[in-house]
Order: C-alpha cells, then structure tokens, then sequence
C-alpha cells in the first residue's frame, strides 16, 4: 500500500513548475525517471530508498470527474478546467509521507487549486 496524495491544479503544471515543487522539498535528494511511464521518483541521496513518485500531469477531461473520484468541491476558480498530478510515497515511511505532502502542497503553492491524501 501506498501513500497517495493529488494535486488539483487550476493552471497546468508544466515541467519547470513541476521542478521548482520537487526542488521545494529537497533538492538533495537523487532523482530519476521512468520516462516510459511519465514518473519521476526521488531517492534518499544516503541509502537509495524510494522516496516519492510523482506522475504526469492530466488535465481531466470529464467534469465533475475530480469531485466524483475524491469526493472534493472544486469552485468557480478552476473555471472547469483542473489538472490532475498524482503523488506517492511508500508506505510505513514517515519522511516520505511528508516529503509527498509536502511536494503537493509546493505544487499548489505555485498553481493555485487544492490537494487531497488518501488519509
């Protein structure tokens, strides 16, 4: 099982954006990607645990689709439009539920919109 926390974004994340969130959070931390599946992971520099992975941003299509699958009330503000980036962090890690937590909260920080966590 995994942490999971989204970024519901009102303006589109895009790849400088999603740098700046993850340098917020530690920019001593060894990333990598998976370029196949649109990830990026961070590691502990130290001892190489997985961190955090981060997807791809999506803009979701469907209305109403972000409120139905998390259960949130987007306002007027997203203007019908959010973008969906979704983030996880092993389970059982404390630093990298908070590094997660922490990466969505930066993300939203610079695009404006709201964050939601699995727990």
């Amino acid at each position: 099982m995994t942490y999971d926390t989204v970024a519901l974004c009102r303006s589109e994340p895009d790849a400088a954006t999603m740098i700046g969130a993850l340098v917020a959070v530690g920019s001593d931390l060894k990333m990598d990607t998976v370029d196949s599946a649109g990830l990026v992971q961070l590691f502990d520099p130290t001892d190489g645990r997985l961190l955090l992975t981060v997807e791809t941003a999506r803009l979701v299509q469907v209305p109403g689709e972000a409120e139905r699958l998390l259960g949130v009330t987007l306002d007027d503000s997203f203007a019908g439009k959010v973008w969906w980036v979704e983030s996880r962090a092993p389970d059982g890690d404390p630093q990298a539920a908070e590094l997660t937590r922490n990466f969505t909260t930066a993300l939203v920080s610079i695009t404006g919109g709201l964050t939601w966590a699995n727990r």
